[in-house]
């Protein structure tokens, strides 16, 4: 994926959307909690629509609104901030012959000016965005299409993405998920990751991991006479002295 994995563009996308929505009526603006847990990783088309469901917004204006958008776009993404580790990871990907490619929801060009404009594009073996596939993310369209481009098959695919769009995506093309929460999140851990994917390619399902990740796993026991006392939770669950 391209915005939130390679370019840290949720701010970019929130303030040229709502820049080209305010021209329109300031009614239409929407929140950073109605851009993180709805909007995000839609193209601009899906969150007009939504939009007119949402709030009303006449379809009539957004042409307009598109536009504007795309131009405002087009003069935040050299600013917008950037993992240089990703595109450190991508170099000594193509070195080691892996193949790269982009997917992203994003217009054509903002695909191209971004990857060029953060040093990406000479490490890219194709890219697709909203304008290649008839249905864009969540549908896996374009994850297939790179994969056929590329000819790799879903097994030996690993698919990067940030958000929970991207994610359903990726999911449903067979291939494997990567998670990452932001563009900062993507680090030399993955070539580990690559490497012990690389080696067990025969291929079978390399488990999920997270560095955050506590596993639980609770004593055996009904704990009755607990249940008798009054206790609603088993017993490997009843607090003690606040744990």
């Amino acid at each position: 994926d391209l915005d939130g994995v390679l370019l840290d563009s949720r701010e970019l996308h929130f303030d040229a959307l709502n820049e080209s929505l305010r021209k329109v009526g300031e009614q239409y603006v929407i929140t950073r909690e109605e851009h993180l847990s709805k909007y995000d990783g839609l193209n601009t088309t899906k969150k007009l629509r939504m939009l007119s469901e949402d709030k009303g917004l006449p379809a009539e204006y957004y042409d307009q609104i598109w536009q504007d958008k795309q131009k405002a776009t087009f003069t935040l993404i050299p600013s917008a901030p950037h993992n240089n580790c990703a595109v450190s990871i991508m170099s000594y990907l193509k070195t080691n012959g892996w193949k790269v490619a982009v997917a992203s929801n994003s217009i054509r060009e903002t695909v191209r000016i971004a990857l060029d404009s953060i040093g990406a594009l000479r490490y890219v073996d194709y890219f697709v965005s909203n304008e290649d596939v008839f249905s864009t993310k969540p549908f896996p369209e374009m994850y297939w299409q790179c994969m056929i481009k590329l000819k790799a098959l879903p097994k030996d695919t690993i698919i990067v993405e940030d958000s929970h769009i991207g994610r359903e995506g990726a999911m449903n093309s067979g291939a494997h998920l990567y998670p990452v929460k932001d563009a900062y999140d993507l680090d030399l851990s993955f070539l580990d990751y690559c490497k012990e994917f690389a080696q067990t390619s025969k291929k079978k399902n390399i488990p999920w991991r997270n560095k955050k990740m506590n596993v639980l796993i609770p004593m055996a026991g009904a704990g009755s006479r607990f249940a008798q006392a009054g206790y609603t939770f088993p017993k490997p669950l009843i607090d003690v002295n606040g744990k």
